[in-house]
């Protein structure tokens, strides 16, 4: 078993949508077999604070500032299936990267 992957999912207000989100990356990695992730939601103004610790940022919003860490943006999850599976697709190729 490899350390722990910690995920930030962050919308704008950190609630439905960045919930929604957690819920089809966790659905979507458990597909895959991944077990060590971690997955918390953040709104916008707390992203600092958030992302102590964090391998992977998710976000449905366009961000002005670069965390120094990998970022999808999975605004597609909201759009369509295609989009939707373009986006975990992303998720799921960064958190193969990171157990590496």
């Amino acid at each position: 078993m490899g350390r722990r992957i910690k995920i930030v999912c962050c919308c704008g207000a950190g609630i439905c949508t960045s919930n929604y989100l957690r819920e089809e990356i966790e659905e979507r990695l458990k597909e895959e077999g991944f077990k060590n992730v971690e997955i918390v939601i953040s709104k916008i103004t707390d992203l600092e604070e958030a992302i102590v610790g964090a391998d992977l940022l998710a976000t449905t919003v366009e961000l002005q500032k670069n965390y120094g860490l990998p970022q999808v943006r999975a605004l597609g999850i909201m759009l369509d299936d295609k989009a939707a599976k373009e986006a975990l697709d992303q998720v799921v190729a960064e958190v193969k990267k990171l157990e590496d």
